[in-house]
């Protein structure tokens, strides 16, 4: 597991048109042959451990896939997100 630093960076709320800052951590998990990369946000992202990279951690996970049509194409399209759950050392 890699882990970036703490990153802090500002967007646009759709809502209100607000500027608001996000904190945020990039991880990159794999297990030698499958990868993937995640962020923890908010208070989660300023709350979170330094995690050993030298260290293996058994990581549970839940899979959304959402789908929906292109405007442009209307090609059938699919995004799948990745929800950490848990992360133990193993």
């Amino acid at each position: 597991m890699n882990q970036s630093a703490l990153m802090t960076r500002q967007y646009v709320d759709k809502k209100t048109g607000d500027q608001k800052i996000i904190n945020s951590v990039a991880l990159k998990l794999t297990d030698g042959l499958d990868t993937f990369l995640g962020e923890i946000t908010g208070e989660r992202a300023v709350n979170c451990p330094k995690f050993d990279p030298t260290r293996l951690y058994r990581v549970q996970c839940s899979m959304v896939v959402r789908e929906w049509n292109s405007q442009q194409t209307g090609e059938a399209m699919q995004a799948t997100t990745i929800y950490v759950d848990k992360i133990n050392l193993n």
